[in-house]
């Protein structure tokens, strides 16, 4: 997997993928010792010498007078693509550095997070006690400039890398705000991104969203826990979405808050044979209530976490299958300079499970990222019935009382409608799968309704069709898996019964 640059600005899945990531992403690892010589063995010393040779004579001989820097990063490539491991890489210093420094959050710029818009950035959020802060940018302002040039149509990027530069320096960003215009100059200073964000929902619900494991994210997390326990949390939601890891011992250390002393967390294996790493004391009451929102991102130590608290059944996970990145990286630092990243082991989960290119299962599906962290409610709360409210002309939808950021396309033929089928029915607390041609729906794991749809329009016989390459399901076929329909003037409510 190529590396992704840990920016102050933030890109999140198609419209949305994080830039406040500098890791090179999914990876687990920890520091070894420097390295130390090779034993002197006639193959290593063979090798060595003949790789030295070669760059000797390319060096004099060649047509191009090859820089010797050139070589001598050409022929560490070479070594590290020998290895067929999309995780080794080797680092200078600086990037090192920039590596390291990124992964625990820490960047020169501004202190905002942005979101790709139409044609314009705008901010997404602003970090607290940032230049950003300090001079009143506020979320949802629209970046139209910076130092004086239009950004319209630009990727994330390269909006990421005009804001950032050296400490010290200014720039200046040109917001719209409603109908006002607004230039800003800003000092770039050193930022910290916290990597756990938590907020109390409905409920008594904590929720607690984890972007990376750094070296503050493990004292972060209990922080957040503590806040939520002194409001009264009765249950959690941990989002591990977009995760692509960071160092095991953190991950480690908050699964510490949910399991007693010396309880196996990860079981590793390696070219010794297998090891066991244990959970340390941290004095922690018996865990709430608790599901782990998982996606195709989330990876390495994220999976760690969510596999351990899935196989002591501490967390049902909900979502989608995750990344499979069961190898842990160390960091090597070289006797010259720089490091080395490379792949030295395996982990299982405790109990047993070897999830690399496979992921974790997660127990309840939910593929619309939309609906992800209500179902993960919804699962704390089977008190409360699912609920979902469509407006019937805008496609706006209402689910438990909250608004889905999202319009649903409804599908209307006189005064028959037809709606999206999995974002309504997995916001009904159903799973949707295609498999040889036929969709079919579970109720928890069991097998409920399946059928094959036809391609065409809302006036097919069977009531489900596909069009567009999105499926829809009319209203016969949602009595049919007991969900209620309720219409007042140009709303629809659909309530699941018990």
């Amino acid at each position: 997997m190529a590396k992704a640059v840990h920016m102050e600005v933030v890109q999140k899945m198609t419209k949305r993928f994080f830039s406040i990531l500098a890791c090179a992403i999914l990876v687990t690892f920890s520091w070894f010792a420097p390295a130390r010589a090779a034993d002197n063995t006639d193959d290593l010393e063979y090798g060595a010498a003949l790789v030295v040779e070669i760059m000797d004579l390319m060096h004099e001989y060649h047509l191009s007078n090859p820089d010797a820097a050139v070589l001598t990063q050409g022929a560490i490539q070479g070594l590290l693509d020998s290895l067929e491991d999309p995780y080794a890489d080797y680092f200078s210093d600086e990037e090192l550095k920039v590596f390291i420094d990124s992964l625990n959050g820490d960047l020169v710029g501004v202190g905002i997070e942005v979101m790709a818009g139409e044609q314009y950035p705008y901010v997404s959020n602003v970090i607290p006690g940032t230049p950003a802060e300090r001079s009143g940018i506020k979320a949802c302002d629209i970046i139209v400039a910076v130092d004086g040039q239009n950004i319209a149509g630009w990727s994330l990027d390269d909006v990421v890398n005009k804001i950032r530069g050296t400490i010290g320096s200014k720039v200046i960003l040109t917001i719209q705000r409603e109908d006002n215009v607004l230039k800003v100059g800003l000092k770039r200073a050193d930022i910290h991104v916290p990597s756990v964000n938590h907020e109390m929902l409905a409920g008594k619900t904590g929720y607690i969203h984890i972007a990376s494991f750094g070296s503050s994210t493990s004292q972060e997390f209990d922080d957040a826990m503590r806040s939520l326990e002194s409001a009264g949390m009765e249950s959690l939601i941990i989002d591990l979405r977009n995760n692509g890891g960071g160092y095991l011992d953190a991950a480690v250390d908050i699964l510490g808050n949910f399991v007693t002393e010396d309880t196996l967390a990860v079981r590793m294996v390696d070219g010794q044979g297998k090891r066991e790493i244990l959970t340390l004391d941290k004095t922690t009451a018996d865990a709430p209530p608790m599901v782990v929102i998982v996606n195709e991102l989330t990876a390495s130590a994220s999976e760690l976490l969510a596999g351990a608290l899935q196989d002591y059944k501490i967390a049902a996970l909900v979502g989608n299958v995750t990344y499979g990145k069961g190898v842990v990286q160390n960091i090597i630092p070289l006797s010259s300079s720089g490091a080395l990243k490379l792949t030295v082991s395996k982990y299982l989960t405790p109990m047993g499970h070897d999830i690399d290119k496979v992921g974790l299962i997660p127990d309840h599906y939910v593929l619309v990222q939309e609906l992800q962290r209500e179902v993960a409610w919804q699962i704390l709360h089977p008190e409360d019935v699912p609920d979902l409210t469509l407006d019937l002309s805008t496609g706006r939808a209402v689910l438990n009382g909250r608004a889905l950021e999202n319009a649903l396309d409804i599908e209307k033929n006189n005064s028959a409608y037809a709606m999206p089928l999995r974002q309504v029915l997995e916001a009904m607390l159903y799973q949707v799968f295609w498999q040889d041609g036929l969709i079919k729906v579970f109720s928890d794991h069991e097998e409920v309704w399946s059928i094959k749809p036809s391609v065409g329009g809302l006036g097919d016989r069977s009531g489900v069709f596909v069009k567009d390459g999105v499926s829809y399901l009319s209203e016969n076929i949602l009595r049919q898996l007991n969900i209620d329909i309720s219409k007042e003037k140009n709303k629809i409510t659909l309530t699941r019964l018990r």
